[in-house]
């Protein structure tokens, strides 16, 4: 399958990397000092103490057009403006896309755009990026799929069988749960690790921690408009998630580390938003919200000073 991806960030040099193997992969990207790196040695991936290499070809973001057979966009929620603009202008001359966003703040978008064929899907890889060109698989999860309108059927299909092991698609039925799963992680797991500057096994084995956590996650899953039975499948998974990532650090600290914005306001924003369309009070949502966004002012006033 000829598949386009959007953006060389982690997720996308992860997605490049992996999924070269038995298709014909496009990475379009912005910066021209990574195109140059990516054009000239490829991709390094690097995962269990070794480090492969694989070419991929790669273009500039100006010349995508949508005519790959699907396009997955990896780029992070803040950085979708322009991809909305392209998406607006060719419409239905797009064939497929796939978007794997944090958040939930990007599917009235989406699903109001003129692509006819689009998925949503979360990561539950652990990747980071160590240079422009190099990816580590930190953690071997999958990437969950769900159609969120058009017909998808046969994309889905080579999808989840042209696959490998380390890095599998499996499909989802209900997009809404399938999201709202990964939104609760995102909104303890990111706001919370970036706040107290910890890895994310430290809110279960810090009882303080795991206290707020709870408080926390109890506002989040009270704003959600989900059954008592869900509320308790929707924490054990974020349980799980965090035993299973506990030496890692979330992408929102990572992000707050390196000095790039967060995508708190997809995250923690959206659950406030809704609490208030709901007239509910999220005193420790707003909090941490505040928190975040003040850390990001204090960062700009820095670096404009």
């Amino acid at each position: 399958m000829e598949i386009a991806i959007i953006g060389a960030g982690a997720i996308g040099l992860l997605c490049a990397y992996q999924l070269k193997e038995k298709h014909d992969v496009t990475l379009y990207v912005r910066s021209k000092q990574q195109y140059e790196r990516i054009l000239e040695k490829g991709i390094y991936y690097k995962a269990n103490d070794e480090k492969k290499n694989r070419t991929v070809r790669v273009r500039f973001f100006k010349e995508w057009n949508g005519q790959e057979e699907l396009t997955i966009v990896a780029v992070k929620q803040y950085q979708l403006a322009s991809i909305y603009e392209k998406m607006e202008k060719m419409g239905d001359k797009i064939k497929a896309m796939c978007f794997l966003q944090n958040g939930m703040g990007h599917i009235e978008t989406i699903r109001n755009s003129r692509v006819a064929n689009i998925l949503i899907g979360i990561v539950e890889h652990g990747a980071m990026k160590e240079d422009e060109q190099t990816v580590i698989h930190t953690g071997v999860g999958a990437i969950k799929i769900a159609c969120i309108k058009g017909k998808m059927d046969d994309i889905v299909t080579t999808l989840t069988t042209a696959t490998n092991k380390d890095f599998l698609f499996i499909m989802e039925h209900k997009y809404e749960i399938m999201l709202q799963k990964k939104l609760v992680v995102n909104c303890i797991v990111n706001s919370l690790t970036s706040i107290l500057l910890v890895p994310n096994g430290l809110l279960l084995e810090n009882a303080y921690y795991s206290q707020l956590m709870t408080m926390l996650m109890n506002e989040v899953l009270e704003v959600l408009t989900i059954t008592e039975s869900e509320k308790k499948i929707y924490r054990e998974y974020c349980m799980e998630v965090i035993g299973k990532t506990a030496l890692n650090k979330s992408s929102m600290l990572k992000d707050m580390e390196a000095g790039r914005p967060t995508e708190i306001d997809a995250i923690l924003g959206y659950i406030i938003e809704e609490a208030k369309k709901k007239k509910q009070s999220v005193p420790i949502a707003n909090t941490v919200y505040l928190m975040i966004k003040g850390k990001e002012r204090e960062r700009e006033v820095f670096i404009h000073d």
